[in-house]
């Protein structure tokens, strides 16, 4: 008997384990079993509790979102002359009310100075009095919509949720604020975190990360009462750092739970749902009494089976191998390997797919990053070059042209030196945005620098030449709108030069043509465009350059 054979086999090593599975006995599968039952437990529990946190949350974002649109078409229909008349105001916000009283606390009418000019239903004292100094008032009166911090209302000394959206002039100024005031224990309103029970002894939470308050909970005493420090519950600091999901944590109290956590879209809030694991996992503990009275049995007839079930369940890994061996030599194209069954030799065949295909991404995105600007996404200096060889070599064949656009923005390095580079990438991407939305789906746009693009238009004909400084006026005319970058509005303009190639033009030649013709732009005043000598296209009047 050859025992080297027989030790060198994958065959007998498995059915040595198997005597060694029996020799372990029950206790060993009592414990891997009861570890793999609460995982699959952990995973079904969670998937409900997701769900149900999901319907929670959907619930109180759309009452968030309906009581936010209500403040919206009330600022709308406001009479203007209506702030100067407290009583006419006053009933007028009776008569809204009465139609959708979503607000359980009343809804208001304040001027930009703070004051209340109106409330609807009355509460005293708070008609008169002054809230300049909340900073939700201020931010609303600054022109930002939104839901406030939750509080301890001054005037009703009840937990409210104030919203506030701002009334504007047909100017665009800020003329007053309406808010609205919901009392967070309000029937209809935060019912389903109040009330709502998982199992016998779960419940939900809402949480306001930016606060560092509970908003509601089952549990009236932690109302309006911070969050728990960082440390004492390691899901809870996840979650407060933006983690959305499931997980096993300890809280407080020192109760071991299974959470889960989802998010609130409208409010930046989320919603946990939480059950204590003893509750969750009572069916493991049934199910490890079940393991310890049939292992033995079990474990017999994993036995009498074993030799069998491998040669059954290796057929495929050494199917895989087989290929793979032959790919490695070149005898066969590289292609993912047959998939099975869903086991260990299925999940090892499915990695290795895995892994094929991220080679092939990867060899895809390295080419994709060789022409290709990495910020923004657009082609780079290779690729306008290729381009515009293409777009001549048609136009010499065609009896057409090419347009070289170049486009230096105005007022850029401010953004950089103040924001820092950070915020002068978003506004290079946000201004890629604008510029692309103005092309034709055959033009081509490229970053050749940090503030410099080129626009090619090709196949341009003498009739369509006329139209290039339209173009050119369309992509100052995009980056009119000022730029919402860190809470800051930036303005940016571009100074462009314009480029019709010649017969015998280079691409290179076009671009210095174009690029000249930008800085005359620039001296000229900037925020316009000039077009190089030669080219056949009108001057176009000057526009006044904006500094940030």
């Amino acid at each position: 008997m050859n025992l080297k054979r027989y030790g060198n086999s994958l065959f007998a090593r498995i059915i040595l384990f198997g005597l060694l599975l029996v020799v372990l006995g029950g206790g060993t599968r009592y414990y891997f079993q009861a570890r793999f039952l609460r995982e699959d437990l952990t995973q079904l529990v969670s998937s409900q509790q997701t769900a149900l946190a999901e319907a929670v949350a959907q619930d109180i974002d759309t009452k968030i979102q309906d009581r936010l649109r209500l403040l919206e078409r009330l600022a709308l229909t406001l009479p203007p002359a209506l702030l100067d008349q407290p009583e006419a105001l006053q009933a007028w916000l009776g008569e809204r009310y009465q139609l959708n009283p979503v607000f359980s606390l009343g809804v208001l009418v304040v001027d930009t100075r703070g004051r209340v000019l109106a409330d609807y239903p009355k509460v005293a004292g708070r008609v008169g009095s002054s809230i300049a100094d909340n900073p939700d008032f201020v931010r609303v009166a600054q022109g930002e919509s939104g839901v406030g911090r939750p509080r301890l209302g001054p005037f009703t000394r009840q937990s409210v949720l104030p919203m506030g959206v701002p009334l504007r002039a047909p100017d665009g100024s800020v003329r007053a604020v309406v808010l609205g005031i919901s009392a967070l224990g309000a029937p209809g309103f935060l019912d389903r975190i109040t009330h709502g029970r998982i199992g016998e002894s779960g419940g939900f939470l809402l949480i306001s990360p930016a606060d560092k308050l509970f908003i509601a909970a089952g549990d009236p005493d932690l109302v309006l009462k911070p969050t728990p420090a960082p440390g004492i519950n390691l899901l809870h600091d996840q979650a407060m750092a933006g983690f959305r999901g499931s997980g096993i944590t300890r809280n407080a109290k020192g109760i071991e739970e299974l959470s889960s956590i989802v998010g609130v879209p409208s409010t930046g809030w989320f919603v946990v749902a939480r059950l204590p694991t003893t509750e969750a996992f009572a069916p493991v503990r049934r199910a490890q009494d079940v393991v310890i009275r049939h292992s033995v049995t079990a474990m017999l007839l994993v036995f009498l089976v074993v030799g069998f079930m491998v040669r059954v369940m290796l057929g495929p890994l050494k199917h895989a191998a087989t290929l793979a061996d032959a790919m490695t030599h070149g005898e066969i194209p590289m292609r993912p390997l047959p998939v099975v069954r869903d086991d260990e030799v299925g999940r090892l065949t499915t990695a290795f797919n895995k892994l094929l295909d991220k080679l092939t991404r990867s060899q895809v995105k390295l080419e994709r990053m060789a022409h290709h600007d990495e910020l923004t996404g657009l082609p780079n200096r290779v690729l306008l070059a290729d381009r515009m060889r293409q777009g001549l070599a048609r136009a010499r064949r065609h009896d057409v042209r090419i347009a070289v656009l170049y486009l230096d923005l105005d007022g850029f390095k401010p953004i950089n030196d103040r924001l820092g580079h950070g915020v002068g990438d978003q506004a290079l991407v946000e201004v890629a945005r604008r510029l692309s939305s103005v092309l034709r789906q055959s033009d081509t746009l490229a970053r050749v620098g940090g503030d410099e693009f080129v626009l090619l238009v090709t196949d341009v004909t003498r009739e369509e030449e006329a139209h290039i400084p339209v173009l050119a006026e369309r992509c100052i005319d995009a980056l009119l709108p000022p730029l919402s970058l860190q809470d800051s509005s930036c303005i940016l303009g571009v100074s462009i030069g314009i480029a019709l190639s010649e017969a015998d033009d280079e691409p290179e030649a076009v671009l210095q043509a174009a690029d000249q013709a930008m800085y005359e732009a620039k001296q000229a005043g900037r925020g316009r465009h000039a077009t190089a000598p030669g080219a056949r296209t009108p001057q176009a009047p000057a526009r006044p350059f904006i500094r940030v």
